[in-house]
């Protein structure tokens, strides 16, 4: 009986072990397993003094360094006793892919890390990290595509490398760039100023809403500045899509001393959509359209906050120290007391006839 049990128990144990670290176990539990699960018999458990064997083979376990007692959790109260936690610990692995398989790879990819884990070690990543190799061989021969043309080329599955394939070239230690392959800004709707070379703009205006992108373009086709604003490049930032497409503008401009003025609603949202543009491109030369606000908040009209607005004190504090730092406290003061209200001021106050 007891070499069944402890066969029992190897088995039940290898399904619980996880690859990196150990795992609490509760002795009340695996005794369970063994009485329940697999003898169905608490009676013949008893007669046959299952216990005294469940003790011999946990001790037996423990010798083998497959579990091991935490030291400090209480005894179960029989006899003998046995501690009520114990630690399962982790499973060991041995490699799967030998030395030569390795080798055969190691002038174009670094399995280090595979050393370091075997248990990543399978037959199908085998499989995904030779497809890898085939091409950074034959790199030459292929043109830059997209991450989804790539993944699909190499793995028959478009969004591989933006899910499990991003984990695959980690452990890999490639980035898509080793792949020609590239994640492309989303498209965003933009117009040029009359006569403008859009490869060389300077300046660039974003502006959250529709309407407004649609007053400003009609400005620019006149010849007319936007409030003392002279875009080379107007942009529709479509509210929060813009956080997400504003990598698009490294595809239709040379990015070169560019000034990237934004302007969005005067509401909780529209300062959000800002803070987060601006710590998403460190590296970009965004700032508020302060003319443009100056023209907004001189109008007076406001209307309700919408209640689902994400009112975030840090978004706000920012655009006042930035207004502060730009010279005009007194649309600081104005914004924080829109804010106190409630109240908000759309881009749509502004339009041909009151621009």
């Amino acid at each position: 009986m007891k070499d069944k049990m402890k066969a029992w128990l190897v088995n039940y144990f290898k399904t619980m072990q996880l690859p990196t670290k150990r795992k609490k176990i509760h002795i009340q539990q695996v005794e369970h397993y063994l009485i329940k699960d697999k003898l169905k018999d608490p009676i013949r458990y008893q007669a046959e003094n299952g216990y005294r064997y469940f003790v011999q083979i946990m001790n037996e376990l423990t010798d083998e360094g497959i579990v091991s007692p935490v030291k400090k959790s209480p005894l179960n109260g029989r006899r003998p006793s046995l501690h009520s936690e114990w630690w399962l610990e982790k499973a060991s692995f041995e490699n799967q892919w030998s030395d030569m398989q390795v080798l055969a790879v190691s002038d174009e990819l670094n399995l280090s890390k595979y050393r370091q884990h075997p248990e990543w070690q399978s037959d199908f990543e085998w499989q995904l990290i030779q497809s890898i190799y085939t091409l950074l061989k034959q790199k030459e021969q292929y043109s830059w595509v997209t991450r989804e043309e790539r993944s699909f080329q190499l793995f028959g599955e478009e969004k591989f490398l933006a899910n499990v394939g991003a984990t695959l070239l980690q452990r890999l230690q490639l980035s898509l760039d080793d792949l020609k392959a590239r994640v492309y800004g989303e498209p965003f709707a933009f117009w040029p100023a009359p006569d403008a070379d859009i490869r060389n703009a300077k300046t660039v205006l974003i502006v959250e809403n529709q309407s407004f992108y649609h007053t400003c373009r009609l400005l620019m086709n006149s010849g007319k500045d936007i409030s003392g604003i002279h875009p080379d490049l107007l942009i529709y930032g479509e509210g929060k899509k813009i956080e997400k497409s504003f990598n698009f503008l490294s595809d239709i401009t040379n990015e070169n001393d560019l000034t990237i003025y934004y302007v969005g609603d005067i509401d909780p949202e529209g300062w959000g959509i800002y803070v987060r543009l601006k710590d998403s491109y460190p590296d970009a030369n965004i700032q508020l359209a302060m003319p443009i606000y100056e023209a907004l908040l001189s109008k007076d009209l406001t209307n309700k906050t919408d209640t689902n607005q994400n009112e975030n004190p840090t978004y706000l504090n920012r655009v006042l120290l930035e207004f502060e730092q730009l010279g005009r406290p007194d649309l600081a003061a104005k914004i924080q007391q829109l804010w106190e209200q409630k109240l908000r001021v759309p881009q749509e106050v502004l339009s041909l006839d009151t621009i």
